[in-house]
């Protein structure tokens, strides 16, 4: 409704007949309010891999042992006979598959056929990728063991075994190979103190990233992912060695811009950045060679098309939108999750 006693426009009975006789003037264009962007989806959106059919749409050969032995010789240069090992086994995963149901009214189809300033119907399938890019951003940083139904995620995926002894239908506790790396903030230093009090300082991160390099055989993590309020402590050690180089001849003036602050950082060559949906005190170090999303060629985001509901007693349509995916490591130990950071900016 229209506001009175605003400007120009009365009250009162002026105000009622002017609302009976005037157009409002409509900004033709729909501004969300209520959702977060996560970067760290649309990197995996970016990569995500194709899955089909099958028990376990996702199933991962991975060997946990060697499969031959060897051996030194002497001058007559014999050796022990060979011997088979069985050292593979499968890591299988199932797709979660999430639907959006999108009703479209029949009264809604009358009112809106040609006089509208909004479409509801384009809104509606708007939000409708809205909602389920809210729901993956959340999904990929909890841990889901507890619900069958919905996917894996970074935090069972790289979990050492302590929290998600099982993975993929492995157990860790019993095939070591199987779990990736926890860190306790508690245990890493950060000048006299630990990150679990101060947060984490360049210094602390470059040791934390060698650390993580080193346990996964020596290759380098692609990324690290940190809540807004972590990644600003960490931002802040960096600002506070900030410069700036002059050239001789070059003025500053007014116009000219001199850049602070970074959009994300850059610790030993590991791009580090914020997502909204990482909880804060946490920080995610992932590999991209072994870690992906995989996503149904029969379900990627696909419409089902509107029906007619007069089958079941209304006027009106409905229809669905469906999205089969997962997030799986194909080798937990190249990725990390460093729990109870402190000294968050925020």
């Amino acid at each position: 409704m229209p506001i009175p006693g605003q400007g120009v426009v009365p009250t009162g009975s002026l105000y009622n007949e002017l609302t009976a006789v005037t157009r409002r003037a409509f900004v033709s264009r729909l501004f969300v309010q209520i959702y977060f962007a996560t970067p760290t989806l649309f990197h995996l959106l970016g990569g995500a891999l194709k899955a089909q059919g099958g028990l376990s749409q996702i199933t991962v050969p991975v060997q946990g042992q060697s499969m031959v032995t060897g051996q030194y010789v002497g001058y007559s240069g014999s050796f022990n006979a060979p011997s088979p090992i069985p050292a593979i086994q499968d890591a299988q995963f199932p797709l979660a598959y999430w639907v959006v149901p999108v009703p479209l009214p029949f009264g809604e189809q009358i009112i809106q056929a040609s006089d509208r300033e909004i479409s509801l119907l384009k809104a509606r399938m708007n939000d409708v990728w809205s909602v389920t890019v809210q729901q993956m951003g959340t999904n990929l940083f909890s841990n889901n063991t507890g619900n069958s139904l919905l996917p894996n995620s970074f935090i069972d995926g790289f979990d050492s075994g302590t929290n998600v002894p099982v993975y993929g239908g492995i157990n860790r506790n019993s095939n070591a190979f199987w779990g990736g790396q926890t860190i306790a903030a508690s245990s890493i230093a950060s000048g006299t103190s630990t990150v679990s009090t101060v947060g984490f300082t360049r210094k602390s991160m470059a040791n934390t990233l060698m650390q993580i390099q080193n346990t996964a055989g020596g290759e380098v993590t692609t990324a690290g992912i940190m809540n807004p309020g972590d990644l600003a402590t960490l931002n802040g050690d960096f600002i506070g060695v900030e410069q700036i180089f002059t050239r001789p001849g070059n003025e500053y003036s007014i116009s000219t811009a001199v850049r602070s602050g970074f959009p994300n950082l850059n610790v030993a060559g590991v791009p580090i950045y914020a997502d909204h949906f990482c909880p804060q005190g946490t920080a995610i170090f992932f590999n991209s060679r072994y870690s992906n999303m995989y996503m149904s060629e029969d379900a990627a985001f696909d419409f089902s098309g509107f029906y007619s509901l007069v089958p079941v007693g209304g006027l009106g349509q409905q229809g669905v939108v469906v999205l089969g995916w997962n997030f799986i490591t194909a080798k937990p130990v190249s990725n990390c999750i460093v729990t109870g950071i402190g000294g968050n900016a925020f």
